[in-house]
């Protein structure tokens, strides 16, 4: 037991003060944003391979009963990966500045209950039921900044980027489908999720990541 401590007490002092030298080639992040916005859990990995460059990539799964609040939507599954390519603009000040090249894909598929949709055509339709699935592939730039101390394992990274992405939406088994009264709403074109569509539109990126070091 006291060997175990022992060791125990010798990797964290080791890894505080590869952390104080500066020399750690790794960090782990966990997305604040995702959970609560985008329905599922975030988490990456960046590695160093010089002062210049990093690589690093995030995965992102949500489902019902496993995000901080209930969701609407039954059977609720989605999932994304990010591979992401860095260039440190400062690579020797403590703030660490990145620009970087995002590629990413997501799919989103539940079972609707009870709702409405607008079909390809234009048409407002209100259904029983239907299996809803959404896709996206997109590139974006984006620029974050690692906020830490050298002598931490603990930091922040603020992240924004601009990009194009391609979204497919598509109902599938529709029951009950009867015409509808669309509704007016002047800011649809902000979110947009219940028209079936498929084309390019901008795709944003607004995040703040905790990072761990080592």
């Amino acid at each position: 037991m006291i060997k175990k401590s022992t060791l125990f007490i010798l990797l964290i002092f080791g890894g505080e003060i590869s952390a104080q030298q500066g020399d750690y080639r790794s960090i782990i992040t966990v997305s604040g944003f995702a959970p609560l916005r985008d329905y599922r859990w975030n988490i990456g990995y960046l590695y160093r391979l010089n002062e210049r460059w990093w690589l690093g990539a995030e995965v992102a799964y949500g489902q019902n009963g496993i995000t901080p609040y209930p969701i609407e939507e039954n059977d609720y599954k989605i999932f994304e990966v990010k591979p992401e390519v860095y260039y440190s603009l400062a690579p020797d000040s403590r703030l660490k500045h990145f620009i970087s090249a995002e590629f990413s894909y997501l799919n989103h598929q539940s079972k609707k209950i009870n709702e409405d949709y607008t079909d390809g055509t234009g048409a407002y339709y209100h259904f029983q039921s239907a299996d809803y699935e959404r896709t996206r592939q997109a590139v974006s730039i984006n620029y974050s900044i690692l906020l830490h101390r050298e002598s931490s394992w603990f930091g922040f990274m603020p992240k924004v980027g601009i990009g194009i992405a391609h979204r497919k939406i598509t109902y599938r088994n529709i029951e009950g489908k009867e015409d509808g009264f669309e509704p007016i709403d002047v800011f649809s074109f902000l979110n947009n999720r219940d028209r079936e569509q498929q084309g390019f539109r901008l795709h944003f990126n607004v995040d703040m990541k905790f990072v761990f070091k080592f």
